[in-house]
């Protein structure tokens, strides 16, 4: 069985990530981490090489505002801790 992975380049694959960055709503704050550019770079890559997109893709359209990224998502631990941190640090800033 084809995949979406069989018809396009890995860059082109890999623009899934920042479809679910927006999705999750964590745009801003990935770019304000240090050593954003690096960090957004691998997690793209690892996006790109996952084999999921038809998954991911019907992920996307069928989570209008969802909490976390899916189990399958090869990023979703780096969300977690990225949420987990912006938390920390809206506590911090709070106290």
């Amino acid at each position: 069985m084809l995949s979406l992975r069989h018809f396009f380049e890995a860059p082109e694959r890999g623009k899934l990530f920042h479809v679910m960055v927006e999705k999750l709503g964590l745009g801003d704050a990935i770019a304000s981490r240090p050593h954003a550019k690096e960090v957004m770079k691998r997690a793209q890559a690892r996006c790109a090489e996952c084999g999921r997109e038809d998954s991911c893709m019907t992920w996307l359209a069928e989570n209008e505002e969802p909490a976390e990224a899916p189990y399958f998502c090869k990023n979703h631990d780096m969300f977690e801790r990225l949420k987990h941190d912006i938390e920390a640090e809206n506590d911090f800033q709070a106290a």
